[in-house]
């Protein structure tokens, strides 16, 4: 009896347990991937784990019934690519199963930073920033000096910077995804300045871009393709004439105000001093260029600030005046229109982002230099302070789901989402989300793993939040919805491509699509191809 139950059960478990079986290639050259570790996943948790043989072939014995996902993993490669990515599928029983994937190999730039004499520079900082790639409808871009990450598909292309040292020797290494990057080096701190030329005025390394040039619009790209390597990259460090800018720091009331910290900043690079007993400071020597110069002094509970885009060129800078002032108060409120009586939505937090400079320089150095998050409570009121300037606003996380759109951000009469605004006064901001947007959909001709991108006609509403975009299945079906009525390209893009820059050659390969209030429109695209490698 107990023989005949431990066969009854043995036929059980055969019944219900089946192979998988596959093979994993390079994607770059075709061959076999040995050594790579393969998991059948169900969720996020592994149930089986095998590793390739030198041919990429694998195989699971015993595999029960149920659905399952397959997660590759080998150091020298970054992601899978094809429409099969990360999809589930079904063991069954007496029905095997086979996989066939590519992995796309990590690319690879190497080089050395060095001075005006051909010396390394030890403990130089890189900055590598770059697109990524599209997969899944999200845009990824990740290497192997770590953060990195996967955004929404957007008209414009998020540009994610990696950040890394030189070695002693300034020697540096970097394994990323291929694509086009821009590659530029901070001279360290404490690097000693070049030596003068007789008579000639005092300098000072600057931020250098590749290859070896002093400006951003000067530089040029390094293009990588799948599995490439750009080796022996010299990136030469630039000094610039220096200038002296003296100046004073003032008191709201216009007295002149002591002991008060001023930053001269350049995105992640910043000197500071202190102001004397008479309010008068100075830099002695500011690389030639724009830079922002900030104040900032407590009295009491109260934070001023002063902030100062500053030109410097061929000579030394008198009698400049930084100003501190309050900060004003910023109140707000997030309504949905047409929604009487429903529950908000999760709301995303947003930057008032303070203009910088001439460029108008964002980000990093818009945060710390005055900007303010708008953080909204559960009943979509929130409060702030922020100082003096000219603000756009833009979004932090990813928009509320459908039905919800994002349709304006009133102060006064102007419109934050759609351009720059002065705030000199305590002000009232307006964020309005509506829910009778739209739809479009459609099928995407070889999309792939990529997604379907909506770009606004009007180049006003260029802006993040105004954008929609959405997957492509396996069959290259797509749907977007609670899209802002008005007028839309509609552009595909590729799964696992390169993310392309939106300009006018890309506009011209998109379709018109017009989206009405509660209505959907059908568009059918061909997904975008431009070479960019």
């Amino acid at each position: 009896m107990a023989k005949r139950l431990y066969v009854l059960m043995l036929l059980t478990a055969c019944a219900v347990a089946q192979t998988v079986e596959g093979s994993v290639f390079d994607a770059a050259t075709g061959t076999g991937v040995g050594g790579v570790k393969v998991e059948l996943l169900k969720g996020a948790t592994p149930f089986y784990e095998t590793t390739t043989d030198g041919g990429g072939r694998f195989r699971f014995d015993n595999v029960r019934e149920g659905d399952y996902a397959a997660r590759y993993q080998s150091p020298d490669y970054w992601l899978t690519v094809g429409p099969s990515d990360y999809r589930v599928f079904h063991v069954a029983a007496e029905s095997p199963v086979k996989l066939e994937v590519r992995l796309m190999p990590w690319s690879n730039i190497s080089g050395r930073v060095v001075d005006g004499r051909g010396n390394g520079v030890a403990n130089a900082r890189l900055e590598l920033t770059g697109s990524g790639m599209v997969a899944n409808g999200r845009t990824y871009l990740r290497t192997s000096w770590g953060g990195g990450g996967g955004g929404q598909l957007n008209e414009s292309p998020l540009a994610m910077t990696f950040m890394g040292n030189t070695d002693a020797h300034g020697k540096f290494e970097v394994q990323l995804m291929p694509g086009t990057y821009g590659l530029s080096v901070v001279p360290p701190p404490d690097l000693k300045p070049p030596d003068p030329e007789q008579d000639g005025p005092a300098l000072a390394w600057m931020r250098t871009y590749y290859p070896s040039v002093a400006l951003a619009e000067g530089a040029s790209k390094i293009v990588l393709l799948p599995g490439g390597e750009v080796l022996d990259v010299e990136l030469k460090l630039l000094a610039v004439p220096a200038h002296a800018v003296r100046g004073v720091v003032l008191n709201p009331d216009g007295t002149p105000a002591p002991k008060v910290a001023i930053a001269q900043e350049e995105a992640f690079r910043s000197a500071s001093v202190e102001s004397k007993p008479d309010g008068t400071f100075e830099f002695a020597a500011v690389p030639e260029g724009e830079w922002r110069f900030t104040a900032d002094a407590q009295r009491g509970s109260v934070k001023l600030r002063a902030t100062e885009w500053i030109e410097v060129t061929r000579h030394d800078l008198e009698n400049v005046k930084l100003r501190l002032v309050p900060p004003l108060t910023v109140r707000g409120k997030v309504v949905v229109e047409g929604e009487k009586g429903s529950s908000l939505p999760r709301l995303p937090s947003m930057i008032l982002a303070l203009r910088g400079g001439r460029t108008n320089r964002e980000g990093i150095l818009g945060l710390v230099g005055g900007s303010a998050p708008l953080d909204p409570d559960a009943n979509g009121n929130f409060i702030t302070q922020a100082y003096p300037g000219v603000y756009r606003i833009f979004p932090l996380l990813q928009p509320p789901p459908p039905p919800y759109y994002l349709d304006a951000v009133r102060v006064g009469d102007a419109d934050l989402a759609t351009q720059e605004v002065e705030i000199s006064s305590d002000a009232a901001i307006t964020v309005v989300y509506k829910t009778d947007g739209g739809s479009v959909l459609g099928r995407a001709e070889n999309c792939a793993s990529g997604g379907v991108v909506l770009v606004p006609s009007d180049p006003a509403r260029r802006r993040p939040g105004f954008s929609k975009s959405g997957p492509c299945d396996s069959s290259g079906h797509y749907e977007v919805r609670a899209v802002r009525p008005g007028d839309y390209y509609a552009l595909a893009f590729a799964g696992n491509g390169p993310v392309l820059a939106l300009d006018e050659a890309l506009l011209n390969q998109a379709v018109k699509v017009t989206v009405r209030a509660g209505e959907a429109s059908s568009a059918d695209l061909r997904t975008i191809t431009r070479p960019v490698y």
